[in-house]
């Protein structure tokens, strides 16, 4: 009996825990900034999925468009490791990964894809909490995206939907 009543007990407390393993989806906007292109800074836009594969480890992938940079067109491919903590309903995350870029159309920067790094961090708020099937979060990302010879720094506004 006493065993199992720890096992739930156990349970019970490891259940929050597993709270962020389920599957997500999301859709970001905002501004992207070239450095070291020498080159104005774009409107963003990216979509990702994601699952948790420990309680504070996940995976996601996703694709960006960064806009024109030198009348380029950038995009980008991207999969990596997102461990994350929770603070009641505030989610805090990083990012870390590669990234398989495509740059096109350009008459400064020319035509190249190929494979670099990414990182992020970013901060998630559950405004709706319980609606069926799972919970919607809003928050606020920073990525940077390497390419061969520059980087693209990404500022967005982000909607998640956690499946379940």
């Amino acid at each position: 009996m006493k065993k199992t009543l720890l096992a739930l007990a156990l349970l019970g407390a490891a259940s929050p825990a597993f709270a962020d393993s389920w599957i997500y989806a999301g859709g970001n906007i905002g501004s992207v900034d070239y450095s070291e292109s020498g080159t104005d800074s774009d409107t963003a836009y990216g979509i990702n999925v994601g699952t948790g594969i420990l309680p504070f480890i996940g995976v996601e992938a996703g694709y960006w468009d960064l806009g024109k940079a030198a009348d380029a067109d950038l995009t980008t491919l991207y999969i990596g490791i997102k461990p994350s903590i929770n603070f009641g309903p505030v989610e805090v995350y990083g990012k870390l990964g590669a990234n398989k870029y495509d740059v096109s159309g350009g008459t400064v920067i020319q035509d190249d894809d190929g494979y670099d790094m990414m990182y992020g961090v970013g901060v998630e708020y559950t405004v709706l909490d319980g609606i069926p099937l799972g919970s919607l979060s809003v928050g606020l990302a920073y990525n940077n995206f390497g390419f061969d010879s520059f980087h693209a720094d990404t500022y967005t506004l982000s909607a998640t939907f956690h499946f379940l």
